[in-house]
């Protein structure tokens, strides 16, 4: 791969790379940012193609990551790279991706699958819970996530940060009408919709006869799931709880449903 040294932090070639914790809303640009090694591993491995690395003098000699030939490293002064990022910045190695289109649900679930596990995502507000939903989702074999255009961008610093690469892994749709992609799930592909709730009356999740096919309703992390998709959902689960706290944080949650739900083994998705 062609060493490129970069001096001038006003290089054009590194615009993606500067100030990324101010411009963290990347859902319009054709290139996103991953940071650290580990996530430029996974980026290498995922189905998004590598643009350039960028990496500090200091860390140059321990990069280890194999990249190609024609994907140039930019190299920056160890000083210069906190005022680069805009951000107190250790891990050395920071990389873009080109982004590529959603894949198609009518592609992606195939009219013939035995099993289908979904999560929807109409309105999930914080990046965090967006990440580490992702990274629940990778870890338990999740066919796809399907969101909402208010949802944070699946390929900010942040999501990409706290599900560890794993919204690089797990499929993510974002659809505009969301509620239609549903509705088409259902009539088309027979998948059950379950919305996950906090309120008295609703069946206990570990009571439920888990279908072959079903996606999961997660509600925005203050109001919930809205009341068209608990009228959407075929049924509305609940953890029960011991106290009177309210709710889990909608992340937290996510990982005792969708634990639950996938404990019928499975193939790994390749």
């Amino acid at each position: 791969m062609p060493r490129v040294p970069i001096e001038d932090l006003d290089d054009p070639r590194i615009a993606v790379y500067r100030s990324i914790k101010a411009t963290n809303q990347t859902r319009n640009l054709d290139q996103f940012v991953v940071e650290g090694e580990k996530l430029v591993e996974r980026l290498i491995a995922s189905r998004f193609p590598l643009a350039s690395i960028l990496v500090t003098d200091k860390h140059e000699p321990r990069l280890t990551v194999s990249i190609a030939e024609d994907v140039p490293r930019y190299v920056v002064p160890f000083q210069l790279i906190h005022e680069l990022v805009g951000y107190s910045f250790h891990r050395g190695v920071l990389a873009s991706g080109f982004r590529l289109p959603s894949p198609r649900i009518e592609d992606l679930i195939h009219p013939a699958a035995a099993r289908v596990r979904l999560v929807i995502c109409p309105k999930i507000s914080n990046p965090d819970n967006l990440g580490v939903i992702a990274r629940i989702s990778d870890v338990f074999g999740i066919d796809a996530i399907l969101a909402g255009p208010s949802c944070p961008d699946f390929l900010s610093r942040r999501v990409l940060r706290v599900s560890m690469g794993s919204a690089l892994r797990v499929p993510l749709i974002v659809a505009d009408d969301l509620g239609a992609t549903a509705d088409w799930l259902v009539e088309r592909r027979s998948v059950a919709l379950l919305a996950a709730v906090a309120v008295p009356g609703a069946e206990a999740f570990d009571a439920l006869p888990t279908p072959p096919k079903w996606a999961l309703i997660l509600g925005n992390e203050d109001e919930g799931v809205e009341a068209e998709w608990t009228a959407r959902a075929h049924r509305s689960i609940t953890i029960p709880m011991a106290t009177a706290s309210g709710s889990l944080n909608v992340s937290v949650a996510a990982g005792i449903l969708l634990y639950h739900l996938s404990k019928v083994p499975h193939e790994p998705r390749r």
